[in-house]
């Protein structure tokens, strides 16, 4: 019989397979066509990062999609589809383009253009919202975070990357992705007392609630066996 470990592995290759496999079934039957959102999100971090070199540049950028704990919240709610392309504070913009290649158009390839786009938005609206929560707490909370904090851009993919990766690995029944991704970044904020870090834990919650709500797996029903007439 295979050991503990040849199990393991042969569970988390199958498991891979199971996003991978339809990602690169979409991608080799419509190519780009399978991920207009992806492909568009790509051009806007590259545009938006050559923008910003300049100051006049970085002033456009920031009208467009800056988002920060002083903007009010109906501005907030424009520009944050746009913020999720705007330079992110600690993250290079080629991390940002590495994560919406990957990400995005992994989930896009398993949810849906439309799916896809509605779990970005919805969980980068939670963790952007639940950062306010996080600065009215004050410093006595145990969530706390640093009063310096809210003078930070809260721009980038991240919480929606964490969005779509639960809600990936919700769709193609990969628990390892859902589990993985919830613990990793928790711990995050737990080692960390920053306030992006603590914000993902709102992105999360509304991730999961994504997940169960518009991601929900397709279930697999086998065929019906013909039922054999009685004899005469």
């Amino acid at each position: 019989m295979p050991g503990l470990s040849t199990r393991t592995g042969q569970a988390l290759l199958a498991q891979w397979h199971r996003v991978a496999g339809p990602t690169w079934a979409a991608l080799c039957r419509r190519r780009l066509a399978a991920v207009p959102l992806t492909a568009v999100s790509v051009v806007l971090v590259i545009a938006f990062h050559a923008l910003a070199l300049t100051d006049a540049g970085e002033r456009f950028v920031w009208s467009l999609a800056g988002v920060r704990a002083d903007v009010p919240p109906w501005l907030v709610l424009l520009r944050l589809p746009l913020s999720l392309f705007a330079r992110a504070p600690g993250l290079p913009w080629w991390g940002a383009l590495a994560q919406v290649i990957v990400i995005f158009g992994a989930a896009e390839c398993v949810l849906g253009t439309v799916r896809t786009a509605t779990v970005s938005l919805t969980v980068t609206a939670a963790a952007t919202f639940f950062a306010r929560f996080l600065l009215a707490l004050g410093p006595g909370h145990p969530l706390a975070v640093p009063p310096a904090e809210a003078t930070l851009a809260d721009t980038g993919p991240s919480a929606a990357v964490v969005g779509l990766l639960i809600c990936t690995g919700w769709a193609c029944r990969v628990p390892v992705l859902v589990v993985g991704t919830a613990l990793a970044f928790s711990l995050e904020c737990v080692l960390t007392s920053t306030l992006s870090s603590r914000a993902h834990l709102g992105g999360i919650a509304a991730a999961l609630l994504c997940a169960a709500v518009v991601c929900r797996p397709q279930v697999r029903t086998a065929p019906l066996s013909p039922v054999a007439s009685p004899e005469g």
